[in-house]
C-alpha cells in the first residue's frame, strides 16, 4: 500500500492494533534507490526507555523487517528461514515477550529463533 506519510503511519498502527501489536509489525519503505526497513508500527515503543532497561521488547518486528530486507536483496530462501523460525517460536508460545502474552526477555525471544533456524 503506498500512502503520505501520515495515512501510512495510520493504516501501520491500526493494522499493528489488528496483527497482534507493534511488535509484531514490519515495515519497509523501498524508493528508485535505496531501501530501509524498519519496525512498521511504532505507537508506545517510542522513547520507551523502560522497555530497553528491563530488556523486555520485543524483537519480532525487526526479525520480521530482517526478513523483509532479505527478500528484497534477492534471499528468499534466507527470508524464508527466518519468518518461518519466528512464527514456529510464537506458535510454540514458550517464548513470548509480555506483549504476546508471555513474560521472554529479548535475548530470550531471539535465542529462540536463532535456534529454531538450525
Amino acid at each position: 500500500m503506498v500512502t503520505p506519510n501520515l495515512y501510512g503511519n495510520l493504516v501501520a498502527n491500526t493494522a499493528a492494533g489488528i496483527a497482534g501489536g507493534t511488535g509484531v509489525m514490519p515495515g519497509g519503505n523501498v524508493g528508485a534507490d535505496h531501501a530501509i526497513f524498519e519496525q512498521g508500527a511504532s505507537a508506545g515503543n517510542v522513547g520507551n526507555d523502560k522497555l530497553l532497561e528491563q530488556k523486555k521488547a520485543n524483537p519480532v518486528a525487526l526479525l520480521l523487517s530482517s526478513a523483509m530486507m532479505l527478500r528484497h536483496l534477492q534471499f528468499p530462501s534466507f527470508a524464508d528461514r527466518l519468518e518461518n523460525a519466528v512464527e514456529q517460536v510464537i506458535k510454540e508460545g514458550k517464548y513470548r515477550t509480555r506483549d504476546l502474552g508471555g513474560q521472554s526477555t529479548t535475548q530470550e525471544v531471539v535465542d529462540a529463533v536463532l535456534a529454531a533456524l538450525d
